[in-house]
């Protein structure tokens, strides 16, 4: 047990505007996400499609504004530099009490909307090489993530293992995938194979679905995004789970993890009593899977190989032996608006009063440090 350090599982890079122009293969840069400048902002667009502006840019400023103060769109001189550059990235991160963390893109989370297979695959291998690089400057405290395109299976798992090589700690795949492609068919088998024999953990973070809206053909841009893709976002992270979880990948891959970033934990209780219920009290309809271990529930092999990273969800954490104390881990999502930077240690004093310091230290250290390879030890020196 880790007391009093803490590790954010979530946290994000900005990424600078000519990434994909220096890095992406030659045959796509006309194609490649690159910023265009507006009056009130630089915008992304990716293979002629506006995406988003800039985030990083008003970080903490959602607890001394009201939300109807926040903005969406921002120039890249606005961005704060720790939030691009390394060094900075560390030295403020350690000044919010946060030792070390796990590393998402913010621009590239939408790049998994891309339609074009070839070019979303080219767009990830990209920031790949460019996160590797981030994290090497100091890889005691930054895990990057990367990113893996399915829709090829067989080139997943050739770009999976190139990732491990490069260093990175573990790798996204789309929350949602293609309605005719879902995570129970058996053509995913190699990915989940090559994930679990390169100990690289999977990842479903929020907004990246396959057919995400912000590259859509008919939205203009994220401004027409409604509310419920936020209130509602563990609707699909729920189904892709239930779907691996029911047609026993967890089974046959006994040392696999995959998990949720930044759903929250508090729709998962009822998620695991519905999935146990469907299980043991419905007729089995069609070709349902009965696990081998005839007294394994589905909510078993959620509480061994699944992970939720979450930010402040105080329900959740009083509901964390529901889910299984081992799934928990929290992220402070930085630069993000919605981040807990700078009061992180306040917020996580109010979320997890009257919790047990083990109970603590395995959602703030001790889980994510052994999922991700963190030497917690020497953090805490």
């Amino acid at each position: 047990m880790t007391r009093n350090l803490h590790i954010s599982s979530d946290s994000h890079i900005i990424e600078p505007p000519d990434l994909w122009l220096e890095r992406i293969d030659r045959r796509f840069r006309d194609r490649a996400p690159h910023v265009v400048r507006e009056e009130k902002g630089d915008w992304w667009v990716i293979d002629g499609k506006r995406s988003m502006s800039f985030l990083g840019v008003q970080t903490g400023d959602r607890f001394e504004k009201d939300s109807s103060e926040l903005i969406i769109e921002a120039h890249f001189e606005s961005v704060r530099p720790a939030a691009y550059d390394p060094k900075r990235y560390v030295e403020e991160n350690r000044e919010d009490g946060v030792e070390a963390s796990v590393l998402y893109p913010s621009e590239a989370l939408l790049v998994y909307g891309i339609p074009d297979s070839e070019l979303c695959s080219a767009t990830m291998r990209a920031y790949n090489d460019y996160i590797a690089d981030f994290c090497s400057e100091d890889p005691l405290r930054l895990k990057g993530i990367a990113l893996l395109n399915v829709d090829d299976p067989a080139e997943a798992v050739r770009e999976l293992t190139r990732c491990r090589q490069k260093g990175l700690a573990g790798a996204m795949i789309t929350v949602l995938p293609p309605a005719d492609r879902p995570y129970d068919l058996p053509l995913y088998e190699p990915v989940w194979a090559a994930a679990a024999d390169l100990a690289m953990p999977l990842s479903m973070h929020v907004a990246t679905g396959r057919a995400a809206a912000s590259v859509d053909t008919t939205q203009k841009n994220v401004r027409e995004v409604k509310e419920s893709a936020f209130y509602l976002q563990d609707h699909f992270v729920r189904k892709s789970l239930g779907e691996m979880i029911f047609s026993g990948v967890f089974e046959r891959h006994p040392s696999l993890r995959v998990g949720s970033v930044e759903h929250e934990v508090s729709w998962a209780p009822f998620f695991l009593f519905q999935m146990d219920y469907t299980y043991t009290q419905r007729p089995v309809r069609g070709n349902w899977h009965r696990f081998a271990d005839k007294s394994a529930l589905p909510s078993d092999y959620f509480r061994k190989q699944c992970f939720m990273s979450f930010q402040e969800d105080a329900i959740g954490i009083r509901e964390r032996e529901s889910v299984g104390l081992g799934t928990l881990m929290w992220g402070s999502d930085y630069p993000h608006t919605e981040s807990t930077f700078p009061r992180s240690r306040e917020i996580l004093d109010r979320i997890l009063a009257g919790v047990p310091a083990s109970d603590r230290a395995a959602i703030t250290c001790d889980n994510v440090a052994r999922l991700y390879g963190f030497d917690a030890a020497a953090l805490g020196a």
